[in-house]
Order: structure tokens, then sequence, then C-alpha cells
């Protein structure tokens, strides 16, 4: 899958990159909630406007992270 940062949902992103699970966790203090149980089934925009979040560092984090799991494999 290639990430699409705004028509991606949490649910295809981790799906299909595991890798990405460590950086939503990473920003559920920052939400305040566990982001994987609360927004599911959001677009990463949807979810940085929902929880207050940076979205251009969400969607950097995730990248970064996509981008290192494909060196791995």
């Amino acid at each position: 899958m290639t990430f699409a940062p705004d028509t991606a949902t949490v649910l295809d992103l981790v799906a299909a990159h595991p890798a990405t699970e460590a950086v939503f966790r990473r920003y559920d203090a920052a939400a305040g909630c566990c982001l994987l149980c609360q927004g599911l089934f959001e677009t990463v925009p949807a979810l940085a406007a929902r929880f207050g979040l940076d979205a251009q560092a969400l969607r950097a984090d995730l990248l970064q992270a996509i981008t290192q799991e494909k060196k791995e494999k």
C-alpha cells in the first residue's frame, strides 16, 4: 500500500505497515486517549483535527516509520 496521507485510514496504515502502530501509540498522550481505539476508521487529517494533533508532524512520523519498515524488509 502506498501511503496516501489524505485518504488512508488508521486501520489501513496499521494493517499495511505494522510499524505505524508505534507512531500512533506515541501520540496517545497528546490525544488523551488510545488513538487506535478511538480513531481506527479516521483518516490521518481527520484524526489530527479531532484530537488536536499536529497533522504535519504525524504525517512525517508515519512516513518515517513506513520508510524504515521498508528498509528492514
